[in-house]
């Protein structure tokens, strides 16, 4: 079976490779991602799927094989913009091809993974399908970049799609990515009074109440302790908001927006706990609260989600990761593991509901969000011969 899966890929690379280009080429900012989620949806019916379809929140998804054990083979297909600052040395949309390397937006972050799953879901149906012992999800999600986890949350909770484990497509070198840090925003607001700038003494000033919260938190920073394997977690102020009648008057209004990146035993709970044990040391009156991220899909879905996005990991003994090993063992000759500094949808699947996750894909995460982004495509290639044996790999007795 290995070298039955080995040959097939090798003789799909072209059309692999065209098919990369072309997703690349299809501009799918978060948001505007209709596009290209009917291309995929075209594809993945010309490559036999059994089911393909997008979902009422604009996911396209694609089903092959009927077997007991559900596998989601998850892809977010929307992208950051491309901004006028931005160096780019080829054309963001280009999916121009150089010495073995193809260049673009979505190279790295992360559309080689769905060229990989198309691909290797139709080797699936052309050589085994009537023998599947599993069942794949191929889902192309949208709005990752805009709300991470969201879409695969929406799938699991609204569409009836709960799988038993999950495989993510976002960057990881062609490692085994076994968890990543949580991240949450907070806003801690302070009151006060307002007076005249020229009478500030009958005032009471926000920005003031505001101050020794911001240099606590700035200090709790530096006292974070790293947790194996995720390492360090990390607190910032990144805005500050004052109000005041005028630019003459005390502010009566304060808001900072926090960003915290949380590691292996720290929570929702846990954060809010420590803000608020700064504002009782210094008796001040602020208000800690959780936003709530916002937005429409292409197919007009509103959505609103709470900004917790949890800390997730899964030791190197579990099934899942030891599966995922062993086929990268077969299908590229090398097995290593490591974890993302960034969120992936598996704060859903992994953080909410608690699924077994895993990442595994070619490109290097620090190119993402760049004007660096390229890809090996021999890296690809060897990305789905794994997506391809390792369903077999999860699944065998």
């Amino acid at each position: 079976m290995i070298e039955k899966i080995i040959k097939a890929v090798e003789e799909e690379k072209e059309n692999l490779f065209s098919l990369m280009q072309k997703l690349i080429q299809i501009k799918s900012y978060s948001g505007e991602e209709k596009e290209i989620v009917e291309f995929i949806i075209s594809k993945m019916k010309e490559f036999g799927f059994d089911e393909a379809y997008h979902d009422s929140f604009g996911n396209a998804i694609g089903k092959i094989g009927n077997g007991p054990i559900k596998i989601m083979y998850d892809a977010h297909i929307d992208t950051v913009k491309v901004t006028e600052t931005e160096n780019w040395v080829r054309p963001p949309f280009g999916g121009i091809i150089e010495n073995g390397k193809i260049y673009g937006r979505g190279a790295v972050d992360e559309k080689p993974a769905m060229a990989g799953y198309l691909i290797a879901g139709k080797i699936l149906k052309k050589y085994f399908n009537d023998d599947l012992p599993f069942t794949i999800y191929v889902v192309g999600s949208v709005l990752e970049e805009d709300a991470d986890g969201y879409p695969l949350y929406h799938i699991i909770k609204n569409e009836g799609i709960k799988p038993d484990f999950v495989l993510l497509g976002e960057p990881t070198d062609l490692k085994v990515y076994r968890g990543q840090r949580g991240r949450m925003e907070i806003k801690i607001t302070t009151t006060g009074k307002s007076a005249h700038g020229a009478h500030n003494q009958k005032g009471i000033n926000a920005i003031y109440k505001m101050q020794p919260i911001i240099s606590d938190i700035e200090k709790l920073d530096k006292k974070l302790n790293p947790k194996s394997p995720l390492g360090k977690g990390s607190i910032t102020v990144s805005n500050v908001l004052s109000k005041a009648p005028s630019l003459c008057s005390v502010a009566d209004f304060c808001e900072i927006h926090i960003d915290r990146r949380m590691t292996i035993g720290e929570n929702k709970s846990s954060v809010i706990n420590e803000l608020k044990g700064i504002i009782k040391k210094h008796k001040i009156d602020a208000k800690v609260s959780i936003p709530k991220v916002e937005g429409r899909s292409w197919k007009g879905t509103e959505f609103s989600t709470e900004a917790y996005f949890p800390t997730w990991v899964f030791d190197e003994k579990h099934q899942l990761v030891e599966a995922a090993l062993r086929a990268s063992k077969k299908s590229i000759g090398k097995a290593k593991t490591g974890v993302w500094s960034f969120s992936t949808n598996g704060v859903a699947t992994a953080g909410h509901f608690g699924i077994p996750t895993i990442g595994f894909a070619p490109g290097k995460e620090e190119l993402s969000h760049s004007s660096k982004e390229e890809l090996v495509l021999d890296d690809l290639a060897k990305a789905t011969k794994f997506y391809s044996l390792f369903p077999f790999e999860l699944t065998k007795k």
